[in-house]
C-alpha cells in the first residue's frame, strides 16, 4: 500500500512517501512514488505504481507547464480520462485499477497549490484548502498534520513533519514502510530529491520525537524522554 504526503511550506513545497508496495503474498520496499514533472511541478502517487509510471510517460509530452498549476490539473483530468478509457475499455470504471495523484506546483502569481486527482472519478481535480494532502493510508497522517501543521513551517521542518507522519503510520500499519522518499521545490528552486544522508538524519530525528512523546507518560524514568510536552513537539 502507500502513504504519500504533500505540504506547502512558506518557502516551497515538500513531497514525501514511503516505498512499500504490498500484495497478499509479498511486499517490496523499493517502489518510487514521487516524481518530477518539470522543474517546478511534481506528483506523488498511490495505487498501481507500474501503471502510474507508464501513464505519466504517455501524457508528459502533452502537458503544458506555462499556464499555472490549475490549468495543469485540468490537463491531467482530460488526458487521464482519455488514457484510462483507452487502457481499460473492457472494464467498467468501478472495476478498473485505482490510481491516486497528488499534483503540486505554482499558479502564475507564484501561489503554491496542491490538487488531488483519482482515476475512480475521472481525475476530477480537488484543490487542497488546508496546505497539505495525504493519499494512500492517510488516517494517522491527517490527524498529525491537522494537529501540527502551520502555514509558516519551513521546507526543512515540513520534511521532518511529513517523515514523522510516515514513520508513525508505518509503526501501526505494515502496509506502509520501507525507506522514506523526500523531494522539494519552490517558485525559485527547481525540484530536487533529498539525498540518502539527508533522509537518514531526518529519520533519526523523528525517532527522537517518538521517544520524547513516550517519555511524557513516564516522568519517573529520566532516561526515556522529555520533561514537558513542549519538548516532544517537532519545531
Amino acid at each position: 500500500m502507500t502513504l504519500t504526503i504533500c505540504t506547502i511550506a512558506k518557502d516551497g513545497i515538500v513531497l514525501a512517501s514511503d516505498s512499500r508496495a504490498s500484495s497478499f503474498l509479498t511486499s517490496n520496499d523499493t517502489v518510487k512514488k514521487i516524481f518530477k514533472l518539470n522543474d517546478y511541478n511534481a506528483v506523488g502517487i498511490a495505487g498501481d505504481g507500474p501503471l502510474a509510471m507508464h501513464f505519466f510517460d504517455t501524457i508528459s509530452d502533452d502537458l503544458n507547464f506555462h499556464n499555472g498549476i490549475s490549468v495543469l490539473a485540468e490537463q491531467m483530468r482530460s488526458l487521464g480520462k482519455k488514457r484510462f478509457d483507452n487502457f481499460f475499455s473492457h472494464l467498467l470504471p468501478k472495476d478498473r485499477p485505482s490510481l491516486s495523484i497528488l499534483l503540486a506546483g505554482y499558479m502564475l502569481n507564484k501561489k503554491p497549490e496542491i490538487y488531488t486527482q483519482n482515476s475512480n472519478d475521472n481525475f476530477v481535480p480537488r484543490k487542497s484548502p488546508t496546505g497539505f494532502e495525504c493519499i494512500g493510508i492517510p488516517i494517522i497522517a491527517n490527524y498529525l498534520l491537522n494537529r501540527l501543521y502551520d502555514p509558516e513551517i519551513t521546507i526543512k521542518h515540513a520534511a521532518e513533519l511529513a517523515t514523522f507522519c510516515i514513520k508513525e503510520t508505518s509503526s501501526q500499519d505494515n502496509r506502509v514502510g520501507g525507506p522514506t522518499q523526500l523531494a522539494s521545490l519552490s517558485d525559485t528552486k527547481q525540484y530536487a530529491e533529498f539525498s540518502q544522508d539527508e533522509i537518514n538524519k531526518i529519520e533519526n530525528k523523528c525517532d527522537q520525537f517518538r521517544l520524547l512523546q513516550k517519555g511524557n507518560f513516564y516522568p519517573e524514568d529520566i532516561t526515556s524522554g522529555a520533561i514537558n510536552s513542549q519538548d516532544a513537539t517537532p519545531t
